[in-house]
């Protein structure tokens, strides 16, 4: 039945490989051939697992994380400044922003704990008794008032949020009659009542907001953003099968060049969606983006075939054509 009909070179070898030869029986060939596909799909799996799993990723952090008391400060010393623009400052812009809130979240820290019934230093309010903020962020002499149950006024008070003796002084020049309860840190003047609370607690606080405040969207994306150590562990992983003989040096560069590309893709998929505020949406999303990589690159995969395919047919049919006019002449 196949007398007068050739078989190219490459049909043959598809046959060879695949027939039923010597003792194996017949199909296992394309069983190794399935046992191939599912290593190629436990490599692209455990290629996104690492990259995943190296990604340094602050999921924690968050504005709705942060003490609401310090935003509420930030809003009030800051009254035109947006959601949206607050995230568009710039790093110097948002720590003035912070440092001219400090002194206003003391304040809300000391009024939240006496109204809380604790006491503040050597400030305990009886029952009945209120911590009162003023109402103006410039109001003259005191920041906070004591008010009895009957509503009266029982005393003032200052609140400095400082480390300055001569600040302490300045206040007490101006308003004598008027006593301070300040920070731990100026407590030693014996000018002050000391709150118990430390100007390296409010500079803590303030610098946790600027962290996660101050970040632009380039910022997360390069916190997100980290292939080098997946893309190392895999060189070292294909370089140890070239030592031991299981792959030629040809085979590594096109392993690697293939495993490098996923895990940038993963990569730059997960950081993308964490730069814009996706959040634990990065790790599906570099998952995504590296299937989606295998799936474009399989795609390419056969259309070069084809492509390659195609010509060497196509070469094949016009010198069969040149045969057949040659054999007419």
């Amino acid at each position: 039945m196949t007398q007068g009909i050739v078989l190219s070179p490459k049909l043959g070898q598809l046959s060879q490989r695949y027939a039923d030869l010597g003792d194996r029986p017949s199909g296992e060939h394309f069983y190794d051939a399935f046992q191939r596909y599912l290593k190629a799909n436990r490599e692209s799996l455990f290629d996104l697992t690492l990259t995943a799993a190296s990604a340094e990723v602050l999921l924690d952090q968050d504005i709705s994380d942060l003490d609401p008391r310090l935003v509420e400060s930030i809003r009030v010393t800051n009254p035109s400044l947006s959601d949206d623009h607050f995230f568009g400052l710039s790093g110097d812009e948002l720590r003035g922003a912070v440092s001219t809130a400090k002194g206003k979240y003391f304040e809300y820290l000391v009024a939240d704990r006496l109204n809380a019934g604790e006491q503040v230093g050597p400030v305990l309010l009886p029952d009945g008794y209120q911590a009162v903020l003023a109402d103006s962020l410039n109001q003259p002499g005191w920041d906070m008032r004591i008010v009895g149950p009957d509503g009266a006024t029982a005393d003032y008070l200052q609140l400095k949020a400082t480390d300055s003796a001569g600040y302490i002084k300045e206040a007490l020049d101006r308003y004598p009659d008027i006593e301070i309860l300040a920070t731990h840190e100026v407590a030693h003047t014996g000018l002050v009542l000391d709150s118990g609370i430390t100007e390296q607690d409010l500079h803590d606080h303030v610098s946790s907001a600027i962290d996660v405040m101050d970040d632009s969207v380039a910022d997360q994306f390069l916190d997100y953003f980290s292939p080098l150590f997946p893309l190392v562990a895999i060189a070292t992983w294909e370089g140890y099968k070239v030592s031991v003989g299981q792959q030629s040096l040809d085979q590594f560069k096109l392993v690697f060049a293939r495993r490098g590309q996923r895990i940038v893709a993963a990569n730059l998929a997960g950081a993308a969606i964490y730069a814009v505020g996706g959040g634990l949406l990065a790790i599906p999303a570099a998952f995504a983006g590296g299937l989606l990589f295998d799936h474009f690159w399989n795609q390419e995969a056969i259309l070069t075939s084809y492509r390659a395919d195609t010509d060497r047919m196509l070469s094949m049919r016009l010198a069969q054509q040149g045969r057949l006019l040659q054999g007419e002449v």
